[in-house]
């Protein structure tokens, strides 16, 4: 795997491709992609931008509209607005993702992969919504720019110069809207000092990861499935590209020895053998039978 692989455009575009999504958000996908790559613009560590304009893509497009006829006139109003408010373009995708099944499902209470993707990037809190309302001493963070706003704001740069042939040049990889599945009898979370098994709360013992677009879940003996605070999306796919050397976007069902995984607590390209202080490569030591015969020289001087 090359030293870019965390931030590869492959690995972006699958964090985006639940494969539950309908087709018309894969050809958005792939369209932002290229849009951008036809620019050599930087497509960062989960990058907002890419999301950002994969939404605004697939709601001028979800109704069967082919995203190559999207004009760059229509991303352009897309993303204009002033700099101190949320984009226009979040009621459209709203819109966009409650017409084609992917919005909030009120009566399940829960949301599809695709609002989830949605509502990371409109959250105006970082986050720190949920804190307050487990909490009655906690008051209710005031709300700020959400990543779409910062992402808007830098598109609308993007697209107000775009050279309209930059386009039609532009290649970008095929990535598949599909799930991986990781099965090993050893699979760890791994931080700075420690290690451990995932575990299933109702005693099983977990013998998979399924990644599927920006969700990763754990799978026990027993068919339980389940979310781990430590594990997500992004680091077991660097990890299963770290140990079997196949790009991190890659799909189907895979078999490994041991698959060690970082810790959302440490930075996502970080590789465990490399950061956990035990897993770590040891410096051999040279010179260590004369430094115990000086150790033992001092035991036995009177």
């Amino acid at each position: 795997m090359s030293d870019n692989a965390s931030t590869s455009l492959d690995l972006e575009m699958s964090l985006l491709l639940p494969s539950s999504a309908p087709d018309p958000w894969s050809a958005a996908v792939h369209e932002a992609a290229r849009l951008l790559v036809g620019v050599d613009y930087t497509i960062r560590q989960g990058s907002w931008d890419l999301c950002a304009l994969s939404l605004a893509v697939y709601a001028r497009t979800y109704t069967g509209r082919p995203p190559r006829e999207v004009d760059l006139s229509d991303l352009r109003e897309a993303f204009s607005g002033p700099a101190d408010r949320e984009p226009g373009i979040i009621r459209e995708i709203d819109e966009a993702l409650t017409a084609t099944g992917q919005g909030y499902d009120a009566r399940a209470h829960k949301g599809m992969p695709l609002w989830d993707i949605f509502r990371t990037i409109c959250d105006q809190y970082g986050g720190r919504i949920g804190a307050s309302a487990l909490a009655d001493d906690i008051e209710p963070p005031a709300p700020g720019p959400s990543p779409m706003r910062a992402a808007a704001q830098r598109l609308a740069e993007v697209f107000a110069e775009y050279p309209s042939k930059a386009r039609e040049t532009a290649t970008v990889p095929e990535v598949v809207s599909a799930p991986l599945l990781l099965e090993s009898e050893r699979i760890q979370i791994v931080t700075g000092s420690s290690t451990r098994r995932l575990s299933c709360v109702q005693g099983g013992e977990i013998i998979a990861v399924r990644v599927d677009g920006p969700e990763a879940i754990q799978v026990c003996n027993q068919g339980h499935e389940s979310k781990d605070w430590e594990l997500d999306a992004v680091r077991a796919r660097l990890a299963f590209a770290r140990n079997t050397g196949a790009l991190p976007s890659a799909t189907g069902t895979h078999q490994l020895q041991e698959l060690l995984i970082a810790s959302t607590t440490l930075p996502r390209d970080s590789d465990p053998r490399q950061v956990n202080v035990f897993l770590r490569p040891q410096a051999e030591l040279f010179g260590r039978e004369d430094v115990l015969d000086q150790l033992r020289r001092l035991v036995d001087r009177p």
